[in-house]
């Protein structure tokens, strides 16, 4: 979650074509690229899903039936979803889905509240923000269910997960 809460970069730039074929530039310098901020949704997606496995045979091993931790991540609000969308990164495809939404990323979008800005320079096709406060950026990442729905964000799923996962471990490690 540390990786998700850290904002800052290098930049990054975007371009736009619009309807009358004129292209258009945007700059954003000193906050993480586009591309770094969905690797840090993906790996931490990924993550979430692994540590579930861990809590498993960590059960196991103390003891306790693994079913029963399965049984806790399928009725929980936030795991479903975080498998389905490290199953469909992992390999591609979802086959079955544990949520019952077969979810799908969107793309990713922050929203920049004005006194995050440090300036905002304009120029003959390009638009340049310089990032004055990126930890007040939000970032975001939606997910859709199989119908197009939006049903969430990633990044609130992610942060579930974690403390369901913990959760989780306090209960195993409370019954040891």
């Amino acid at each position: 979650m540390a990786a998700a809460e850290q904002k800052s970069g290098d930049g990054t730039a975007l371009e736009y074509t619009f309807p009358d074929g004129e292209t258009h530039r945007y700059v954003i310098r000193g906050l993480k690229s586009h591309a770094e901020i969905e690797d840090t949704a993906y790996n931490l997606l990924i993550w979430i899903w692994n540590a579930k496995d861990y809590l498993k045979r960590r059960a196991v091993t103390l003891g306790k039936d693994g079913r029963s931790l399965e049984k806790a991540v399928n009725i929980d609000v936030h795991l479903p979803l975080c498998a389905d969308l490290a199953n469909r990164l992992k390999h591609g495809e979802l086959r079955q889905s544990r949520s019952g939404h077969h979810p799908r990323l969107g793309k990713i979008s922050f929203a920049a509240p004005q006194v995050s800005l440090g300036s905002l320079t304009f120029r003959a096709f390009e638009v340049e923000l310089q990032m004055a406060n990126p930890s007040l950026v939000q970032f975001y990442l939606p997910v859709f269910d199989h119908a197009g729905e939006q049903i969430g964000d990633a990044f609130d799923y992610a942060a579930g997960g974690v403390a369901a996962l913990e959760r989780l471990r306090g209960e195993i490690d409370s019954a040891a």
